[in-house]
């Protein structure tokens, strides 16, 4: 890689997440001490670049939604660096980088208007008091960007997400669930941020919704220049939007790759694991299907080595001792396997022939 392709690379980066962790204490006894920690989320790495959506995939319970907060610090991060290129917080107009762990209360609420969120549960992340309007300019009100044409605005927004102009004045519970989960996707765009951290966006909708919240949620990157983490345990669902994606195992970053080479060719057992799930579209279609033996490792006492290791049927006795780092094997596809460089797994074609 040349001198310039390494600057474009760089400048193109967005957010930069180095040994993020957010550990929840353990307390016990009497005097509720704190007896360990659940490592929710434990020395994770991860970028995002302009324009690009970052597809977090995993089990339920192995940290991405927590990471996803973190970022935001609606969980306060235990340790790490978040480095995020900030339009608000720039006194020149032009985004700047800054390290978002290290700001106070009021620069990190500046900073805010350039990260919004897609919650998962489209009635409970709307308050059932408010309307519509109110939901969507609550953002413009904390940061004092109401305008005398704000209800134009507002329309705009609503018509962009698919939604009518006379449901300005209607309450939530007068909509759909993939109805609701628009008006949260209007919230999240009514400051104009970089960056939209997706939290399992589509899980809690039918699935005859699901594609046309997915679509909706593709053509505004495109309209409104943004970049997405979009969290979920879907594969198929991560495959269709993600440019690429993020494996996390018992809160590591196992495997994070182009998405289509991903899918492809993992590198990670337990991401060859994962394909192997992707359900087909032809019942007839025979698969190879790969059953992970034993539980998922407990975030609370996690086993020595490679956390996957109890897990994994290509285990050495260097994996139950010696942490794997994740390293960039090939040009932008990183894996945390000692022998990612000898292993031969297969993708989700593979699979699928086999």
């Amino acid at each position: 890689m040349s001198d310039n392709d390494v600057k474009s690379k760089k400048y193109d980066l967005l957010l930069d997440v180095k040994g993020l962790k957010k550990y929840f204490p353990i307390t016990g006894g009497l005097m509720r001490k704190v007896v360990g920690y659940v490592k929710a989320v434990d020395d994770v790495n991860f970028f995002v670049r302009e324009g690009e959506t970052l597809g977090l995939v995993g089990e339920s319970g192995c940290g991405k939604t927590t990471a996803g907060r973190a970022v935001l610090r609606i969980y306060e991060p235990t340790d790490g660096e978040i480095r995020f290129r900030s339009r608000a917080l720039s006194s020149t107009g032009k985004a700047e980088w800054v390290n978002i762990r290290e700001l106070d209360k009021e620069q990190l609420k500046i900073v805010r208007q350039d990260i919004s969120m897609i919650f998962q549960d489209p009635i409970g992340s709307l308050n059932p008091r408010m309307t519509v309007y109110d939901i969507i300019t609550e953002p413009l009100v904390i940061h004092n960007k109401m305008a005398p044409d704000t209800e134009d605005y507002v329309i705009n927004l609503l018509e962009r997400v698919g939604l009518r102009p006379e449901h300005i004045r209607r309450y939530p519970h007068e909509f759909s669930g993939g109805q609701r989960q628009r008006i949260g996707i209007a919230r999240s765009l009514a400051l104009n941020p970089q960056l939209i951290i997706c939290d399992e966006p589509v899980s809690a909708l039918d699935v005859s919704v699901q594609a046309q919240t997915l679509n909706l949620i593709n053509d505004l990157k495109a309209d409104f220049n943004l970049a997405y983490i979009f969290v979920a345990h879907d594969l198929s669902v991560v495959q269709h939007i993600s440019d690429r994606v993020a494996v996390m195992y018992v809160g590591r970053v196992m495997e994070m790759a182009d998405s289509l080479e991903l899918y492809e060719k993992p590198l990670h057992p337990y991401t060859e694991a994962l394909m192997s799930s992707v359900p087909r579209p032809d019942p007839r279609m025979q698969k190879e299907r790969i059953i992970m033996e034993g539980d998922v490792a407990d975030p609370g006492n996690p086993p020595p080595g490679c956390l996957f290791h109890p897990r994994c049927r290509y285990v050495q006795e260097r994996c139950k001792v010696e942490v794997p780092e994740l390293r960039e094997i090939k040009p932008d596809h990183f894996a945390a396997c000692h022998f990612a460089e000898v292993l031969d797994l297969k993708g989700v074609a593979d699979l699928a022939a086999a």
